[in-house]
């Protein structure tokens, strides 16, 4: 299902900091998810860390809880759960290439790359911060068995 109103989204990424605007009739927001002090960097993430301690994240300029979990063993383990105004934003990954973002329980977009399929008509702020977490995390994750056939020195 793709009848979503049309959005202009512009992603800047650069070492350590994604900054998203979106526009759209309905309005405007911006996500900005950062690295912060000095973690140690691993270079199949985007963003160089899924270390909470290092990250911050706002929504229109204000502080919001950024909940991104260790990324190991299990595709759960990918999930990043945001929470702002009331809300609570969880993207995971759906399968080894995207990933989907829901906000309170209900689909709002499913991911690849930064290329979203939109699930109805999303706000500007679900936009922005489903671009955010996509160009700060990537999308997807393997099923342990498949990344352990490809890699066995896991």
């Amino acid at each position: 299902m793709t009848d979503a109103r049309p959005l202009i989204a512009d992603v800047e990424q650069s070492e350590g900091r994604v900054a998203v605007e979106v526009r759209a009739e309905s309005g405007r927001a911006t996500a900005v998810v950062e690295r912060i002090r000095d973690p140690k960097l691993h270079r199949h993430i985007p963003i160089g860390t899924r270390d909470r301690e290092h990250l911050r994240m706002m929504v229109d300029d204000v502080p919001v809880i950024l909940r991104p979990g260790a990324g190991r063993w299990s595709r759960r383990s990918y999930r990043v759960v945001v929470e702002h105004d009331g809300r609570q934003y969880v993207y995971r990954p759906k399968t080894s290439e995207s990933s989907r973002l829901t906000r309170d329980g209900f689909r709002v977009g499913d991911f690849t790359g930064t290329n979203p399929e939109w699930h109805g008509s999303p706000e500007p702020v679900d936009a922005a911060v489903g671009y955010a977490l996509a160009a700060a995390f990537g999308s997807g994750a393997e099923f342990l068995l498949a990344a352990f056939l490809d890699n066995p020195a896991l």
